[in-house]
């Protein structure tokens, strides 16, 4: 049985029309925080994109072929742009990619530190006296992963990277220098990227297309 609903009108005013700007100020206030991690070999542009995206220069340390393992290095900047605050961290997980068995070994480090992120919330949340408030919230929010322009297909440790990945985390695959094949082939090798994807059943991050403002630009996207 559907409740009937009634409109009434209001004697004077209440002050609930102003829920919305006291949040985007409490919002403010706190500011923002925005983690990201990114996958992908050595010298395939990780640092480049980022400093483009958030146009600044993050400090980096040299790139170096010869790790003996993949390890998660995480670092921390803040930033503002007018009155703003942004914790944003990147993940970077060195050496991915550059040992010889490219097997799931690879993969392990990565996930663990997810993981331990997502444990590490959990056991402040769980706390009789939490402070959320002024706790660094390090989940992951998003993957970027680097894919090697080839032109060809995926390689066999993209795929078992982002299956092992993608429940745990939004995983958006990039093509890596994309600017050194021709058009025709970046639409030949995207095409091929996402069927390889598809028939792996590999989930990656879907943009959102129920906001008209950028409805037209996301759904291309998800193509």
């Amino acid at each position: 049985q559907n409740e009937e609903k009634r409109n009434l009108s209001l004697g004077g005013h209440v002050g609930f029309d102003s829920l919305p700007d006291q949040l985007v100020s409490k919002s403010v206030t706190q500011g923002f925080s925005f983690n990201i991690l990114c996958v992908g070999e050595t010298g395939i542009g990780k640092s480049t994109l980022m400093n483009t995206l958030f146009n600044t220069t993050f400090e980096t340390e040299e790139a170096s072929h010869y790790e003996s393992a993949v390890r998660l290095r995480p670092r921390t900047y803040d930033l503002q742009e007018s009155n703003v605050h942004l914790k944003l961290t990147i993940v970077d997980a060195v050496g991915f990619g550059d040992q010889i068995n490219k097997d799931e070994r690879q993969v392990s480090p990565i996930v663990e530190y997810i993981d331990t992120q997502f444990e590490n919330y959990l056991q402040e949340e769980l706390k009789i006296r939490r402070s959320l408030f002024n706790y660094h919230d390090t989940r992951i929010h998003v993957c970027l992963y680097f894919i090697t322009p080839t032109g060809h297909s995926l390689k066999s440790l993209d795929l078992v990277t982002m299956k092992k990945l993608d429940s745990k985390v939004n995983i958006i695959p990039i093509i890596a220098k994309a600017d050194t094949i021709s058009k025709s082939e970046l639409h030949k090798f995207k095409i091929k990227i996402m069927s390889e994807l598809v028939s792996n059943g590999v989930q990656i991050y879907q943009f959102p297309t129920d906001d008209e403002a950028v409805a037209e630009i996301n759904s291309v996207m998800n193509v």
